[in-house]
């Protein structure tokens, strides 16, 4: 597996700075830093990729980015182009690399940037969520915590002495999160590997993976029953998929009654798929919204009808 560590900066449009919409949403973060380092097999940090990139849409750095990074307006015009900053990436990326980032935003900024550069193929890759695989690892949980990367190394007694928000050291910090999640998984299942714990985690950031549709039913028709009836498609292919079952015989799981269901299918291409419907609020007619999301992380089947636990962490050496 060939595990890259990546973290990305990147300036958007200033409110003093006059910029065409057309290119605007082709574009709507510029990427100006980036910072990378390789995940060995061996779970240590290997050689790192280090760039500063110039600006050539946003030139003028925005106020809010410059107080989270400290960058300057005129650190922006002390990097490489983003293309020279790609055909330098590529070798250090080796082949069929996957980019670890916290979060998923960091894939889409850089594909985003590169179709706007006119090299959309000229880096594949895969993208891995370091942020689930922190949380479904080490927390136990596969949703719902948007965890910092400070908050994981607390959490991991994992120590900060690189500053923060700057694309290389964040790049660190996460490599060393994903390292130290894997070591502390592996010793308590020893019968895994680092494939196999992290392959859940891993998506093609390319594909769409996610699709939304409003159904609107007569008054007094029962959505499990038109539920039972709609032909659920894969956002990414189209194909129709097949429900799973549930433990009580049925498909839908009733995630709060009257107003959210959940059910797991499964495309014989792309895998698990979550479907979500919710009742629409405040609207005369009884309308609905289906989500149905290929997950970049293991699938998860809510809680139904119980309050959520909180999460309780007990300190080992207190």
């Amino acid at each position: 597996m060939n595990l890259i560590v990546v973290d990305l900066e990147w300036n958007s449009a200033s409110r003093s700075q006059k910029i065409d919409p057309d290119l605007v949403s082709l574009m709507r973060f510029e990427i100006i830093e980036v910072g990378a380092v390789r995940l060995s097999e061996d779970l240590s940090l290997g050689k790192t990729f280090h760039r500063y990139v110039t600006p050539v849409l946003y030139k003028k750095i925005h106020y809010h980015i410059a107080n989270v990074t400290k960058r300057t307006q005129k650190s922006l015009r002390e990097g490489v182009l983003f293309t020279q900053m790609v055909d330098e990436l590529v070798p250090f990326a080796g082949e069929k690399p996957i980019f670890a980032s916290w979060g998923t935003s960091d894939p889409e900024v850089f594909l985003s940037n590169s179709h706007f550069h006119g090299i959309g193929d000229s880096l594949q890759f895969r993208a891995l969520n370091a942020q689930a695989v922190f949380s479904g690892l080490a927390e136990g949980v596969t949703s719902g915590n948007q965890r910092s990367v400070e908050y994981a190394l607390d959490f991991l007694r994992l120590e900060k002495d690189l500053p923060f928000h700057e694309a290389i050291t964040d790049a660190i910090y996460t490599a060393r999160i994903l390292s130290r999640t894997l070591e502390m998984e592996l010793a308590d299942r020893p019968e895994e590997t680092i494939e196999s714990l992290l392959m859940p985690y891993v998506y093609d950031p390319r594909m769409t993976r996610q699709s939304e549709n409003v159904i609107t039913l007569e008054k007094g028709d029962d959505v499990i029953a038109y539920l039972e009836l709609y032909d659920f498609t894969c956002p990414a292919c189209g194909s129709k998929i097949d429900l799973a079952e549930n433990n009580s015989g049925g498909y839908w799981y009733t995630v709060k009654a009257g107003k959210r269901w959940f059910a797991a299918a499964t495309c014989d291409k792309h895998g698990d798929i979550e479907i979500s419907v919710r009742k629409a609020r405040r609207t005369d007619v009884q309308s609905y919204m289906i989500r149905t999301l290929i997950p970049e992380r293991p699938i998860k089947i809510p809680f139904t009808g119980e309050k959520d636990t909180p999460f309780m962490w007990i300190d080992p050496d207190a």
